[in-house]
């Protein structure tokens, strides 16, 4: 009985196709993902209710089976961010990746802002390994003048008697969002007039064109209310001269139309895949049939080959990754406005920096931890982006700026030790901090010298921290990883995170 269930399972569809009347024609299938992040093992997610989700050799199985399931013209396409992210991607510059992006089928993908992280020569050879084209229409040298020869706007891809032009955006936020000198020399212009302009040569080209932009947005339950730059894209562009848009960088489900234009975004790491059909209806009309879909990894027999490939390079580093850390009291998750895991790392960095405040940008805290035995792996998914631990001499009027601009949003966007925050977000930017309070109970003086800890990322005037920029700093010898497991050995065992409160929030339940 099981043996009959397991072949069942190995050669059948992950799921049956979609509904469809019989006098309907499928055009064209675009198969999507996003934000993939290096994401080659499958992982369990809060939501998936222990199941296994996504993993390169389930994917692959997916794609190929929702591909057969079609029985039509099929384009796969990426949305950029494909390689930052985990140790076995890492430690290894993205080539696995880009080794599984290929067996994947991908035909095109946008240049995400963490396709930078390691450099634009290590990108081009990313890009050189790749059997896909990487794109990016809004991407020009500083003076905006001239596109660089691994930047291409578009491409089109001809298959089963369609052309599709496939346009590249992008993140514009991109020198705030990986380590400026990594692009330095490089602008990166806004998505709609970049759009605009290869648009016309696209669509002369091709029966379809499709935008795959690393620019995302976030949407309610239904979808029926979303909101990002990605949408307000798609108001800047004229109804119906693009079929489709496919979005990233959110590592949010979008499946949305805007101004008579489908956008989609699978989530991210691997678990959600957009499907989106193009149908002829009744012989004439056309429509666009969109979904998102979990590879549930137990649903699909894993490619074989993938996986082998993947053993291969987790072997190499086991004796790394493996390597018993510290032992946590509960699990850390990133959930809320302020969180124990935000705490216990910005407490580490002020800790091993000796400093008087210490400031984490709540986008480079990017897994959340397990409770009881945690390896080195596990903490390297937490803080994957080795940035080095600098600590700036600021003063207290610069150190007010740092701490408005991480309240500057609808939330808190940072962690913080050494201080706590008194803010109220219905005051313009630049006017919602209404107290502060440092460690030793004193307030901040404008005139005064106060030590900050920070990242070199947030020193170089990452995530918009451009008020540090000039300050002086001393390399504290180590990266932000390292200074969160130096300050982990020291810690009683089981560590539980602080829970003390440190972002006031006025109207809130703390005070």
């Amino acid at each position: 009985m099981h043996l009959l269930l397991a072949l069942v399972l190995a050669n059948a569809s992950p799921v049956p196709p979609a509904p469809s009347r019989s006098s309907d024609s499928t055009l064209l299938r675009v198969l999507a993902i996003n934000d993939f992040h290096g994401a080659l093992e499958a992982q369990v997610w809060p939501w998936s209710e222990g199941r296994p989700v996504g993993g390169a050799a389930a994917l692959k199985s997916w794609l190929d089976s929702l591909a057969r399931a079609c029985g039509c013209t099929t384009v796969r396409l990426d949305a950029g961010d494909e390689m930052q992210g985990t140790p076995v991607s890492n430690f290894n510059f993205g080539r696995p990746v880009i080794s599984a992006m290929n067996v994947f089928g991908i035909d095109a993908a946008a240049i995400g802002n963490h396709e930078f992280d390691w450099s634009v020569d290590t990108l081009r050879a990313r890009i050189a390994d790749a059997r896909y084209r990487f794109l990016a229409a809004n991407v020009t040298d500083s003076g905006g003048t001239t596109r660089p020869d691994w930047a291409e706007p578009f491409t089109v891809i001809a298959r089963g008697g369609i052309k599709v032009a496939v346009i590249g955006l992008a993140l514009p936020e991109t020198p705030r969002t990986t380590a400026p000198r990594n692009v330095r020399g490089l602008a990166f212009g806004d998505g709609a007039p970049a759009v605009r302009r290869v648009l016309p040569e696209a669509r002369a080209a091709a029966d379809f064109v499709i935008v795959v932009a690393h620019i995302g947005a976030f949407c309610d339950g239904d979808g029926a209310a979303c909101h990002g730059e990605i949408v307000d894209l798609a108001r800047g562009l004229d109804s119906g001269t693009v079929d489709l848009i496919v979005s990233g960088h959110t590592h949010s489900l979008v499946n949305t139309v805007v101004n008579g234009i489908p956008i989609v975004q699978a989530r991210s790491s691997g678990a959600g895949i957009a499907v989106v059909d193009f149908v002829r209806v009744m012989g004439a009309r056309r429509e666009v049939r969109a979904r998102i879909e979990t590879p549930f990894a137990d649903r699909v027999r894993p490619d074989p080959a993938l996986a082998d490939s993947l053993r291969y390079y987790e072997q190499k580093i086991a004796t790394i990754t493996s390597r018993p850390v510290v032992r946590m009291k509960s699990e850390l998750r990133r959930t809320g406005e302020e969180h124990g895991l935000g705490r216990l790392i910005a407490d580490a960095q002020r800790n091993v920096a000796k400093t008087d405040v210490a400031i984490v940008n709540n986008g480079g805290i990017r897994a959340d931890l397990p409770a009881g035995l945690v390896t080195y792996g596990d903490l390297f998914r937490v803080e994957p982006f080795q940035n080095r631990l600098v600590r700036l001499a600021v003063s207290g009027k610069v150190l007010k700026q740092a701490l408005e601009h991480a309240v500057k949003g609808a939330g808190a966007d940072a962690h913080v030790a050494g201080i706590e925050v008194w803010y109220d977000p219905k005051q313009r930017a630049g006017h919602r901090i209404t107290r502060l309070r440092l460690a030793n109970g004193k307030g901040v003086d404008d005139g005064r010298t106060y030590t900050l800890a920070v990242g070199d990322f947030l020193a170089s005037g990452g995530s918009g921290y451009a008020m540090l920029v000039d300050a002086p700093r001393d390399d504290v010898g180590m990266t932000d990883l390292d200074a969160l497991i130096r300050y982990l050995a020291i810690l009683r065992q089981p560590v539980e995170a602080p829970d003390d409160g440190r972002l006031h929030r006025a109207g809130g339940d703390r005070s």
